[in-house]
């Protein structure tokens, strides 16, 4: 059975992280997420990536994601990863390496699968305003059928304040049998008053060669 090309579509509804994947955690902070993505068509899914600083030169992380297509199709993914950096990390050009491992599913099938990761981010300035540009890659490679799934994500964020920030996102996800790319602008907010530590994020999704089920995304981030 080849489940990829299933959970492709989903695997795209997917966040990442915040800063994306090139800045490692401080030693005894984290950073949880929670999104939910509802389509045109009635698709729903659910993510949670969550990463904690173990020490100042090691993350660990772990995500976990349901799909619930609209013709009944059930399906998801778990997994767990190592993050450490790469060359010195006061440059501007900051990179990092993940392994992990995990499993996906489709209705009853589970298929364990081992996963690689490089990442790279850098900030900028622009007249008055800070943002960050961020390039994750993935693969991952399941075990019994020896099937795989390439991801590229990448990131262009801007803080336009204490309270807003704009992002755009690009998903790229690729199996051997199928490929697709989604678009992805969003706005990340603060709460009025208390809870410096959440924020918010609202924006749409849809594949660049098919805009006709795009959908809404919704996202709560807290770091402690």
């Amino acid at each position: 059975m080849r489940y990829w090309p299933i959970l492709l579509l989903g695997l795209l509804q997917l966040p990442i992280p915040a800063q994306g994947g090139a800045w490692l955690r401080e030693k005894g902070t984290g950073f949880t997420s929670t999104t939910v993505n509802v389509t045109r068509n009635y698709d729903i899914s659910e993510s949670t990536f969550m990463e904690y600083g173990v020490r100042d030169d090691l993350t660990l992380g772990a995500e976990v994601g349901f799909l619930a297509s609209s013709i009944g199709l059930q399906s998801g993914f778990a997994s767990v990863f190592l993050r450490r950096p790469l060359g010195r990390r006061d440059r501007p050009n900051v990179w990092s390496a993940e392994l992990g491992f995990g499993a996906a599913w489709v209705g009853d099938a589970v298929y364990p699968n081992v996963k690689a990761g490089l990442s790279w981010g850098r900030g900028y300035t622009l007249g008055q305003k800070h943002g960050w540009v961020t390039i994750d890659s993935s693969l991952a490679w399941d075990i019994y059928l020896q099937e795989h799934l390439a991801k590229v994500d990448g990131t262009i964020g801007i803080n336009f304040g204490d309270r807003f920030s704009g992002m755009l996102q690009i998903y790229y996800a690729s199996t051997s049998a199928a490929g697709a790319t989604s678009v992805a602008p969003s706005i990340v907010m603060r709460p009025l008053k208390g809870r410096p530590d959440i924020r918010f994020q609202i924006g749409a999704e849809t594949l660049i060669n098919d805009t006709s089920n795009p959908a809404l995304k919704l996202s709560i981030w807290r770091e402690f």
